[in-house]
């Protein structure tokens, strides 16, 4: 395990801990909402919100939260299309800043999907979406 001593002969070097929650859960999240039964016939708003869970809970650790650093690169890494050029918009400047405070403060679901949807919201792909429902 992660704290135990390599007998490959490298000396007493620990062996790495692939536990940690920073290794990449290696069941794509497709295949896990494949798995979740309850979503069989699912509508597309039950699996958008199911994939926003998976994606946090990935992350989470084993007190089912994430760290306000790390919910702030999940959101930079999987939420990128949405935050793009959202720089300079105060709903973002305030997310932002709030996720840059108390870093190693942890954050239940509940509080990263509130930092998804203001995002969200404010985001010019929205207004894209809204145009192209309009066509």
């Amino acid at each position: 395990m992660g704290g135990s001593t390599s007998s490959s002969g490298k000396g007493d070097q620990p062996e790495p801990d692939f536990t940690s929650k920073k290794t990449p859960k290696s069941v794509p999240i497709s295949k896990q909402l494949s798995s979740i039964k309850a979503l069989a016939r699912g509508s597309a708003l039950e699996k958008a919100v199911a994939t926003a869970l998976l994606v946090f809970y990935n992350s989470a650790g084993p007190d089912g939260k994430v760290s306000k650093g790390d919910a702030r690169e999940l959101l930079l890494t999987q939420f990128q299309t949405f935050m793009q050029g959202q720089e300079s918009k105060p709903k973002y400047r305030e997310t932002m800043a709030d996720l840059m405070e108390n870093q190693d403060k942890r954050i239940a679901m509940e509080d990263f999907m509130l930092f998804l949807l203001g995002l969200t919201v404010s985001s010019d792909l929205l207004t894209e979406i809204q145009g192209a429902r309009m066509q």
